[in-house]
């Protein structure tokens, strides 16, 4: 689980050789794929619902709208993406 969680979560993954090494070769490369297999086969590889407010943190990034103290354009953003989430059914 935690490979796969750190595929999705973080910027530059660690290999499969690295949670075998910190598993201490309790489990193979081969049994952590397999695991990572059946973990997503039951989670139909549905992981997360795509939703605005995900695209809003991406896009502002891209656009460069992301400061400190935040924007104005930032703001009126993100109040936008809460009102539809209310609506998300």
């Amino acid at each position: 689980a935690m490979f796969l969680a750190s595929k999705y979560e973080e910027i530059y993954a660690p290999e499969c050789r690295d949670f075998v090494y910190i598993s201490d070769k309790a489990y193979t490369r081969e049994q952590i794929l397999a695991m990572e297999g059946a973990v997503l086969a039951k989670l139909n590889f549905q992981l997360t619902t795509p939703n605005t407010y995900v695209f809003l943190k991406r896009f502002s990034k891209v656009a460069g709208i992301i400061a400190t103290p935040r924007s104005k354009t930032e703001l009126l953003a993100n109040m936008f993406v809460e009102l539809t989430l209310q609506e998300y059914k």
